[in-house]
């Protein structure tokens, strides 16, 4: 990872824990141990992805960043519920998550689907709320738009075909779009956020789509390549979780170095896809070149 890369990561993740941190302080409910739940499940952990994306790519457009790192918060929290029900005994059934026990390991089964649940309405609770530079119609689009993405329709509907009994039978075309849909789309929202709320022209947003889509296929199958050859150590998840669970990955239809030649094609059209905003940032630069080479 280039230097400018990583300090630019490191910079947003303490941000970002620091407001998740302090949301978590002012929406505590009567119940301690659902507090406790939440506050391991979110904090302390993980790279921040998707907030550093809604960050850097909300620069291209004049927005405030402080209402933008609470919109950020809200995308991390939602990210972490699907990862806590991901976890589960009855979707992947994974004991470790960002170097410690999962939540339904460390707490119980009943307390992850509950915390799952409060963060998931939490995000929208933070969507929703009195923003004073973000007009009401492109919030509710952005609300709209947040729930189309992560519903049925998107990470919920990804995740039926990840379980699906008939999964062994996916075709290439089929496992692609499950990727888009289960990890892509929560990448790609997080790009568009400053387009949306910024209310710009959407020859624009769709071009932060179309980088968020690529990247997202390319960190989903750089995922199926760590969780063959990757170090627990360094990933913080457990290896051979695919194969444990019987489920058919992109290394199903290519070798590692085949599919590490596909990675960098979806990087490569991620990064043109920003050719509309002129020179392309180092800190997005770095996030790709990271994609490209991530070991965790």
């Amino acid at each position: 990872m280039s230097e400018i890369f990583q300090k630019s990561l490191r910079d947003s993740s303490l941000k970002i824990e620091d407001v998740l941190s302090k949301i978590l302080e002012k929406k505590i409910s009567n119940n301690k141990n659902l507090n406790d739940a939440m506050r391991y499940s979110v904090l302390g952990g993980g790279k921040r992805i998707r907030p550093f994306l809604v960050a850097e790519c909300s620069k291209f457009f004049d927005t405030d960043e402080d209402e933008i790192l609470q919109i950020a918060a809200a995308i991390e929290l939602l990210h972490v519920y699907s990862l806590v029900h991901d976890d589960l005994p009855s979707m992947d059934n994974d004991d470790l998550r960002r170097g410690k026990p999962s939540t339904h390991k460390y707490f119980d089964e009943a307390i992850a689907i509950l915390v799952g649940d409060a963060l998931q309405t939490l995000s929208f609770e933070i969507l929703s709320e009195s923003y004073k530079k973000i007009k009401k119609i492109d919030q509710i689009n952005l609300i709209n738009s947040f729930a189309q993405y992560v519903g049925q329709y998107g990470m919920v509907g990804g995740q039926a075909i990840d379980i699906d009994v008939n999964q062994k039978d996916l075709s290439l075309d089929k496992l692609l779009e499950m990727y888009k849909l289960k990890t892509a789309n929560l990448i790609s929202f997080s790009c568009q956020v400053g387009g949306i709320v910024s209310g710009a022209e959407q020859k624009k947003i769709n071009a932060l789509k179309n980088f968020g889509n690529n990247l997202g296929i390319a960190f989903q199958i750089s995922d199926d390549i760590l969780d063959v050859i990757g170090d627990e150590k360094v990933t913080g998840k457990r290896v051979g979780s695919d194969l444990k669970n019987n489920k058919k990955t992109f290394l199903n239809f290519f070798d590692i170095d085949n599919s590490k030649g596909e990675i960098k094609k979806y990087c490569d059209l991620s990064i043109s896809s920003l050719k509309i905003f002129g020179p392309i940032p180092d800190t997005l630069l770095g996030l790709v070149n990271f994609v490209r080479e991530r070991e965790f």
